[in-house]
């Protein structure tokens, strides 16, 4: 039995743990050890339980927790080459890919995917497959095919839903950044976002959290609505369970 707990999610730091059987996979360390570390408390365990820290890329807000925590435990660090070389800490034998690859965590299979991000060896994940499979999928300027493909094979999803495009275009971000966020590289608006999950809706996922809300230019109604109505779109709101994922909040372990 496979279980996803969002710490935080957003420009202030993203951090969650997968955990399966003897699993214990924290999946991007941004934010700080000691918060990471009280969200561990509360499921019962400590950084020492952690059996691997997967990246999904090199960001500040994946990886400002690293020097510290991985001071604080065993566990193994997962990430593509290209995010390993932009890293602080090193480890003796980390489990080292190129995008797209695929890996085994003990007896968990678990595949990638490029991300379109401006950060070299950004990638996205799927854990396990089927129903009870988990694709945590952020920081994309487009969902491209492979993406799509990875996301299709798990029945729970985790995606960005970064902005409201008339919010950030009307807000106070200044327009290089404002054309950084809406580019190729970038990352999901709500539509964008909205659109995905309706696609995939028909194919057969039936969980989705939404991830990654900028704290300036998104509120969690107004991205929850966008998705609502491209589920209604295809009647199929009632099928698929959507969430939103919190800045700074741990949410209850999900059961996948």
């Amino acid at each position: 039995m496979a279980f996803f707990c969002n710490f935080t999610s957003g420009s202030r730091g993203n951090s969650g743990v997968y955990l399966d059987g003897g699993l214990r996979v924290l999946i991007d360390a941004g934010t700080n050890t000691k918060y990471i570390a009280s969200c561990l408390r509360e499921l019962g365990l400590t950084t020492q339980d952690l059996t691997h820290v997967v990246i999904t890329h090199a960001h500040s807000d994946h990886v400002s927790a690293l020097p510290v925590l991985m001071k604080h435990t065993d566990a193994r660090l997962v990430c593509t080459e290209g995010t390993y070389f932009q890293l602080k800490v090193r480890q003796s034998d980390p489990l080292l890919f190129w995008e797209g690859e695929s890996f085994a965590l003990g007896d968990l299979q678990v595949r990638t995917a490029p991300t379109p991000h401006d950060c070299f060896g950004s990638c996205c994940y799927a854990f396990g497959e089927g129903e009870h499979g988990l694709a945590y999928c952020t920081d994309m300027g487009v969902v491209t095919a492979d993406i799509f493909a990875l996301m299709c094979s798990c029945g729970n999803l985790f995606i960005e839903s970064n902005h409201d495009v008339d919010m950030l275009k009307n807000g106070p971000y200044p327009w290089p950044l404002k054309e950084r966020v809406l580019s190729k590289n970038g990352h999901l608006s709500n539509a964008d976002c909205a659109a995905v999950v309706g696609r995939l809706a028909a194919n057969g996922t039936r969980r989705v959290m939404l991830g990654h809300l900028s704290e300036t230019n998104n509120r969690p109604d107004i991205a929850v609505h966008e998705s609502e109505t491209a589920l209604d779109q295809i009647g199929a709101r009632r099928e698929v369970l959507l969430g939103v994922a919190a800045a700074l909040r741990m949410q209850r372990p999900v059961e996948l």
